[in-house]
């Protein structure tokens, strides 16, 4: 059976490392992704709260008309 000698646990270690920094990077990545979506979606959120309670009767209106338009597809065709 071949032994490991002292410069082959250097490279895995060195492997290990670069390996470890890379994931490190993706996951700040994707954590600062997830901050900066957030934020939009709290910012656009509010922005459309703000536009209803200025429009109330137009957004009921839009709000029964999608509800007609979803209720008129989902009733089906009825065989007469």
């Amino acid at each position: 059976m071949k032994t490991i000698e002292s410069n082959d646990v250097s490279a895995m270690d060195g492997l290990a490392n670069s390996a470890g920094e890379r994931v490190k990077s993706c996951v700040d990545g994707g954590v600062n992704a997830v901050h900066a979506v957030s934020c939009k979606a709290r910012q656009l959120g509010c922005n459309a709260d703000g536009y209803v309670r200025d429009n109330v009767w137009l957004a009921i209106g839009a709000a029964a008309g999608v509800g007609a338009l979803v209720g008129f597809l989902l009733r089906g065709r009825r065989e007469s």
